[in-house]
């Protein structure tokens, strides 16, 4: 054996790990600044698993099916009445003027609504869900949740 074999490298390349943690390091900024935007204030999560005999207050129920039809569904309402609405859809989608007029109307006859819960069918638009929070919350609906439709 001559002496040039019995040398060893013992430096370790960490270009890889950089490379790695450069990229990590990208990620981490990118989902804080997401995380920032995903959030909602909601005071309350309505759910139909709520609990027994606990009484919740009105609410506003929208279900968006994919067409951009629109139901909407008053619940929770005293002597236990549930009004229910259905907006067809307009030529581009959803009914955005026929709603806005009666997310004000249903405003305007039950005051005591102060919860809006979307329900987003799996086929519904994104922007469309986002359009109808952004409608609750122009409404005075102080809590503005979603539901996955069951």
């Amino acid at each position: 054996m001559s002496n040039k074999d019995k040398e060893l490298n013992f430096e370790i390349n960490i270009l890889p790990i950089l490379d790695i943690l450069s990229v990590l390091i990208c990620f981490l900024l990118l989902t804080a600044v997401w995380v920032q935007i995903g959030t909602l204030d909601t005071k309350q999560a309505i759910g139909d698993n709520s609990t027994a005999g606990a009484k919740n207050p009105p609410s506003l129920w929208v279900t968006l099916a994919a067409d951009g039809s629109v139901e909407l569904s008053v619940r929770d309402l005293p002597k236990l009445q549930t009004v229910e609405t259905r907006l067809p859809k307009s030529n581009n989608g959803v009914n955005w003027t026929g709603l806005e007029a009666k997310l004000a109307d249903l405003k305007l006859k039950y005051p005591e609504l102060k919860t809006g819960i979307v329900r987003p069918g799996a086929q519904s638009s994104y922007g469309d869900v986002i359009k109808i929070m952004d409608q609750l919350k122009q409404n005075q609906f102080e809590g503005v949740g979603l539901s996955p439709l069951g």
